[in-house]
């Protein structure tokens, strides 16, 4: 069985408290992807998932014919001792043709969609950062 994992990290938030992790991670998903559905807000156990969209445009080139690639992702965020750990997992292609959806280990096999993948992955990064950037690093006012 192939895991669907597609990226995972743990950070360490000092001394801020389980609420104010489970918080932060909250307000962060809220703002940064109004339009996610959530799957999971228990403030109890600290888990927070969502699940939602990235979009990539690789525009025509030489090598590489370009398009418009549909990505489905579920983010999962736990809060436990003073930490969280977010996981992106179950990163599926989404096929405008029918509505096929085909993982992502499988999508980025094909040599023309390397250009799509390798973005995908900046940009899941991108969101883990910036997931970073408003939890650990919270500017309080």
């Amino acid at each position: 069985m192939k895991t669907k994992i597609a990226y995972t990290e743990t950070i360490d938030c000092g001394s801020v408290s389980l609420t104010d992790i489970f918080r932060r991670a909250r307000l962060w998903a809220s703002q940064s992807a109004p339009d996610n559905k959530t799957l999971v807000d228990d403030k109890e156990t600290g888990d927070f998932v969502t699940q939602g969209h990235v979009t990539i445009i690789v525009p025509r080139s030489d090598s590489n014919a370009g398009g418009i690639y549909k990505f489905a992702y579920v983010l999962a965020i736990e809060c436990a001792n003073r930490k969280y750990r977010a996981s992106v997992a179950n990163v599926e292609y989404q096929d405008g043709n029918g509505g096929r959806t085909v993982a992502l280990d499988v999508f980025s096999q094909k040599a023309e969609h390397k250009a799509a993948a390798a973005d995908l992955e900046g940009k899941l990064k991108e969101m883990l950062a910036d997931l970073q950037a408003n939890v650990r690093d919270y500017k309080a006012f």
